[in-house]
């Protein structure tokens, strides 16, 4: 099984970074992580080579910010012919029907139509623990971010945890996976950070800071960490200097492009 990074910013997309979407391909499937902009990659060379035989998608949400779900419109085009589930957390993990929340992204005034138009999408909601996604063991637990989101760990080879600060929780969670992807949205140690304006600094803390990152993987005993949800209030010379922060506590941390594929079972 292949990981590939389709989006890897967080809420605003950059020249380089799409909004959250990760795709694991495993022979004819495709489960794909959330529905950022980086979605439409699959409309380029890396998304046609990830559909390749694939006639059925299954694409997996963690929560329903804006900045995770845009790329919902897109689906018309990015997996015509193909058939798709749509899973979600239920209702007992968040608050919100998933048929409901989905109804109400994409409908008149802001869609041409109504999501009970698309033809062949089916809407499956996932209870907290464990699920079966296409023949893989998925695990959901719900963490704490407004709105709530969920965490998820597929099998042993790939766990996310977007959306969330450093959580204890996901040290047993996601414990000897073989790579973790965790939001890295600052690093307090950069000068670069302190100059962001005052009153955005108060929403960093909903989410994770570098050095706690690497702390956790360390405790977590991950085979590999990669740094994604990235801050686009920053460039890519503060991701590397993250990066370096990281490795100096969790030395087998990835910082990379978005059109990477990562082998889940192979070191970096």
């Amino acid at each position: 099984m292949r990981l590939t990074t389709l989006g890897t910013a967080g809420w605003v997309p950059t020249a380089r970074r799409e909004t959250t979407c990760l795709a694991l391909k495993d022979g004819v499937t495709l489960i794909v992580f959330d529905a950022g902009t980086g979605l439409r990659r699959l409309l380029a060379p890396v998304g046609q080579n990830l559909l390749a035989g694939v006639e059925a998608v299954d694409l997996v949400l963690t929560h329903y910010h804006l900045d995770h779900v845009c790329g919902l419109a897109y689906l018309p085009a990015v997996l015509a012919g193909r058939r798709l589930t749509v899973h979600a957390p239920a209702a007992a993990v968040n608050g919100t029907d998933p048929e409901r929340a989905l109804s109400e992204l994409i409908r008149p005034p802001y869609n041409p139509g109504p999501w009970s138009d698309w033809p062949d999408i089916t809407v499956r909601a996932l209870e907290a623990g464990d699920n079966e996604v296409a023949g893989h063991l998925l695990r959901l637990r719900a963490q704490k971010h407004p709105g709530t989101s969920a965490g998820y760990r597929l099998d042993d080879l790939f766990a996310l945890a977007t959306d969330t600060g450093p959580d204890p929780e996901t040290e047993t969670f996601a414990h000897d996976v073989a790579v973790l992807a965790h939001e890295c949205w600052y690093n307090d140690d950069d000068p670069a950070t302190r100059r962001v304006h005052g009153s955005l600094l108060p929403s960093f803390r909903a989410h994770s800071e570098v050095g706690e990152v690497a702390a956790l993987a360390a405790r977590t005993a991950v085979g590999r960490l990669l740094l994604m949800h990235l801050n686009p209030l920053f460039g890519e010379e503060y991701y590397g200097r993250m990066r370096d922060r990281a490795r100096r506590g969790f030395a087998d941390t990835l910082l990379v492009p978005d059109e990477t594929e990562i082998d889940l079972a192979s070191p970096a």
